[in-house]
């Protein structure tokens, strides 16, 4: 067992590190980028100046001359930046009309160019301004960082490492002194997930710290002088306005010309025209004790006295902000990748490895029911990691999805953009709800295994046309496929669960099932959100295809090549008719109340609302996929919890109605949280608990009756059951797309929250009316 715990810290250090060095160097290309926008930006509003000057010279009949004021212009906006190796005005043909003296040293050397062209009154281009300026400075400042960076991530890679191997060697002498025959050291396991996790974490702290200081001490300068160039800019507006005759108490558009610089540099936080005697004349005055830069307003030729100046109020936090935004995708992203670890432990152990780990973790729960037990929970774990894959690369497309969907729809059908955004998810979830039903017989007969290879490759195939076919046909047609490839997966990996399970273990065991369709939707979303931003969405899908056929290919090493056999009941005395079997006390409102709504709720927030309201709202993918992990990492740390006490203490239906009341209470705090982001995150966290309460309950009483029955009706109930599921998944998107343009986002999601309630409280009501077993 020392053998195994070994690869498991081997397997943990990898990831950790390749997080940590993805961490490093996403913080330097966040602070690169940062430091080029600061340093270039001041040189282009330079340029831009100049060729506002010029146009405005040519609409005056003024020639573009070494004699006229342009000339003047040129030449003290030269004196301003001693970087300048050259400033011309140049025909639409080349030729220098004029030029500012500048000094040429260095010229040659590490220099960059700014232009920007010079339009007549028809808009066309007659000429440009043009500079090159000495970038030597942005050189160095990135070299510097690149080394502030380096020296911060390899001491903290090397440590991280190092503490994992030791924290490893000391687990295995304690398991040699105290040996224990679990088949697979457990609890060890969990301490080493725990201190690799606390480790990681404290390694980006430490990298972000070092990174941010070192920008912030090299970028701040930069920031100065391009909020000074933007002074410059804004104080000659406000100059030409005061020329023509405005009064400069009746200055008009300051506030929205405060809004579109803030908008091009979020760190303008404010502008004010201030008189000679310091009178606010328009604008916000600036707050005390912030960093403010100012520049005359000149009052004319031959004036020398300033008719007041222009002030421009920094926010010195947007770095910091920003930087702070990208080591929190560091820590989504180290997260998600130890759980990823964990889940795919079993595949890096192979399937007897599989089997020890899962053998011991029943034992540990003390449902371990002699040697049949083994080969159910072996049966489970063997197509986990498969599945886990597989889900994965769905969840991969779910950040951008519906936004991906509403930029490629045509704008000039009769359907509204938000319903043609929603159209390919309602496709995909209404073919899937569709083919749970044949599907469920089905997979009895083929095979759970070449089911599941079939449905992954299927995806793979959808997920690859998506991402070289960029089109809103080749879109619907590719999610047409997925959806054929997705209910193949999900029917045949839920039916090997329920195979390898008993009456007294099947919520347990389905707990294994459900983790891996939720440790795929923690790790999924971020991911993809990142992958979107980063590469664009083609490369996401790219990537989620790859994923997708890596799953079959597990699917194919992994999975048994045959079905064991399993035991059926003896033929049944009683009518089995449909109607009969839907008769049965509570199922159609187990159904209809709890597995619809349930699901209805999840796909309407989760894969539509919530990437929709955030685009809206002016946030990336990424930003949608840190906010979609709070669900399933609610789920993943609960879902276990909640699967052994309904088990214990047989109360799988008063699960299931709390978990539908927390649930469906909870999407109704939308309505007065009015969509923000802290509310928003509190809302998926009560989805998360009561969704926890209530899946595998709920999956397990449905299991139960089917597995009570002859084979044909069993299979069928599960049909009817991931029918039911799959429907209110295709009806969620839908009844998002169709509500949120009538009532806005969070009423929308209230009256869905409240039909969600209102079906829980109808089946508590059956629960109450009738005793005995759940379906007697």
């Amino acid at each position: 067992m020392a053998r195994l715990l070994w690869r498991l810290a081997a397997m943990l250090a990898a990831i950790c590190a390749a997080t940590l060095l993805a961490g490093g160097y996403l913080t330097e290309s966040t602070l690169r980028g940062a430091q080029r926008e600061s340093f270039t930006a001041r040189f282009a509003l330079v340029a831009e100046r100049a060729a506002a000057a010029a146009e405005n010279a040519l609409a005056l009949g003024v020639p573009l001359a070494p004699d006229t004021p342009l000339a003047g212009l040129l030449a003290r906006e030269a004196a301003l930046e001693p970087a300048l190796r050259s400033f011309v005005i140049v025909s639409a043909q080349g030729e220098a009309l004029l030029a500012a003296p500048v000094d040429r040293t260095g010229a040659g050397r590490d220099t960059a160019q700014a232009r920007a062209p010079i339009r007549n009154d028809l808009g066309e281009t007659v000429g440009w301004a043009s500079l090159d300026y000495d970038d030597g400075a942005l050189r160095s400042a990135q070299q510097r960082l690149h080394e502030v960076v380096r020296q911060a991530v390899w001491p903290a890679l090397a440590s991280m490492c190092a503490a994992i191997a030791l924290l490893c060697a000391g687990l295995v002498a304690r398991m040699r002194r105290r040996p224990r025959p679990l088949g697979f050291p457990g609890g060890e396991r969990a301490l080493l997930a725990v201190a690799a996790a606390l480790l990681l974490g404290a390694a980006l702290a430490w990298v972000g710290w070092r990174a941010s200081v070192a920008g912030e001490a090299g970028i701040q300068p930069d920031q100065i002088a391009k909020a000074q160039a933007m002074a410059r800019s804004s104080a000659a507006l406000i100059a030409r306005a005061l020329a023509v005759g405005v009064p400069a108490d009746a200055l008009v558009g300051v506030e929205a010309h405060a809004a579109a610089l803030h908008g091009q540099s979020p760190e303008i936080a404010g502008l004010a025209v201030l008189a000679p005697d310091g009178r606010l004349l328009a604008g916000s005055a600036p707050a005390p004790g912030r960093l403010t830069v100012t520049a005359p307003v000149s009052s004319g030729a031959g004036q020398e006295a300033a008719a007041g100046e222009v002030v421009l109020t920094l926010d010195s936090g947007v770095l910091t902000r920003k930087l702070q935004a990208t080591l929190l995708d560091m820590a989504f992203l180290g997260a998600v990748c130890l759980l990823m670890a964990m889940e795919l432990l079993a595949l890096g152990l192979g399937t007897r490895g599989a089997r020890a780990l899962a053998v011991a973790d029943a034992r540990r729960s003390r449902l371990a029911h002699a040697a049949p037990v083994s080969w159910r929970v072996a049966g489970a774990a063997s197509v986990r990691p498969a599945l886990f894959l597989f889900m994965l690369a769905e969840e991969l497309t779910r950040p951008f999805l519906p936004t991906w969907a509403r930029t490629l729809a045509p704008v000039d059908g009769a359907l509204s953009p938000d319903l043609l955004a929603s159209l390919p998810l309602v496709v995909f979830l209404a073919v899937v709800a569709l083919l749970q039903w044949p599907l469920a017989a089905w997979s009895e007969r083929f095979g759970r295994r070449p089911g599941l290879m079939l449905g992954a490759l299927l995806g793979a195939a959808g997920l690859a046309l998506a991402a070289v076919m960029p089109g809103y046909v080749a879109l619907l047609a590719a999610r047409l496929l997925g959806a054929v490839g997705f209910a193949l997966v999900f029917v045949s990996a839920q039916g090997a669960a329920i195979d390898g399970s008993a009456s007294h273990d099947r919520a347990s065991n389905l707990a294994q099932f459900v983790r891996a369709i939720l440790v795929a939707g923690l790790c999924g979303p971020p991911l993809g959100g990142l992958a979107a931003d980063r590469w664009g969405v083609p490369a996401a899908f790219a990537l989620a295809a790859g994923v997708a056929v890596f799953a079959a290919a597990v699917a194919w090493m992994q999975m048994p090549t045959r079905d064991r056999a399993l035991p059926q009941p003896a033929a049944a005395t009683q009518d089995l008719s449909w109607p009969a079997v839907l008769r049965r006390p509570g199922l159609a409102a187990l159904l209809l109340g709890c597995a619809l709504p349930a699901k209805l709720l999840l796909a309407a927030l989760c894969f539509y609302l919530l990437p929709m309201h955030l685009h809206d709202m002016g946030y990336g993918s990424a930003v949608t996929g840190r906010l979609q992990t709070i669900y399933p990492l609610t789920m993943v740390l609960l879902v276990p919890l909640a699967a052994r006490l309904a088990d214990r203490w047989r109360q799988r239906g008063n699960f299931v109605v709390a978990g539908g009341l927390l649930a469906g209470a909870s999407a109704m705090l939308a309505w007065p949280a009015d969509g923000a982001l802290m509310p928003l995150a509190v809302v998926l966290l009560g989805l998360g608990l009561g969704q926890a309460l209530s899946i595998t309950p709920q999956s397990a009483l449905v299991a139960d009756l089917a597995r009570s029955l002859p084979v044909r009706q069993g299979a069928g109930i599960l049909g009817l059951f991931r029918l039911t599921e799959r429907g209110g998944s295709a009806l969620g998107p839908a009844a998002g797309a169709w509500l949120l343009p009538a009532v806005g986002f969070g009423p929308a999601l209230a009256v869905i929250g409240a039909l969600t309630l209102g079906g829980s409280l109808v089946y508590g009501w059956s629960l109450r009316r009738r005793a005995g077993p759940e379906f007697s």
